[in-house]
């Protein structure tokens, strides 16, 4: 793109009048995006709402000295509430949480109620409770084919002997 400057001619490239271009576009986009508040305003006025309704649209409310106890007040009751509402949680939590599985006595229902234990790892467990006594600790549950020490650690919390 030739461009003539008193008399001088300059070789510019296109591109450095398209990014310029694109900049003061995308900040135009961004200022106005700022004012909708404005463009707001500038409706409900051609609508023929007066100001004042205008003002009580608007979320700012000042804040007067006795509003500030009463703040802190409102604070210190909703901080109850919420540890209220938490320790009610953990008893739900605990409530809901089910019994451990005692390995040496259950059946194979039981067993198989357990994540990562099927039909055939339930039956192998018996038949390693029948064969071998009942299990000393939980660790034995490594002896099982098919429960590596990853299954072990999930299955550790929920299950007892």
């Amino acid at each position: 793109m030739d461009i003539n400057v008193k008399g001088k001619t300059y070789k510019i490239a296109w591109e450095y009048f398209v990014v310029p271009g694109l900049l003061l576009l995308l900040a135009a986009v961004l200022v106005l995006s700022n004012f909708s508040s404005v463009r707001r305003s500038w409706i409900s006025l051609s609508r023929g709402q007066a100001k004042e309704e205008i003002v009580e649209e608007l979320p700012v409310k000042p804040i007067e000295s006795h509003e500030t106890e009463t703040t802190a007040s409102e604070i210190q009751q909703n901080a109850e509430t919420i540890n209220k509402q938490a320790e009610i949680s953990l008893q739900k939590e605990t409530i809901d949480k089910p019994a451990r599985v005692n390995i040496n006595k259950a059946s194979m229902e039981e067993l198989m109620a357990l994540p990562y234990i099927g039909e055939v790892k339930a039956k192998a467990i018996i038949d390693y409770r029948n064969s071998n006594g009942p299990f000393k600790s939980i660790e034995e549950l490594i002896n099982i084919k098919g429960i590596g020490a990853k299954t072990m650690e999930k299955l550790r919390p929920l299950v007892t002997i």
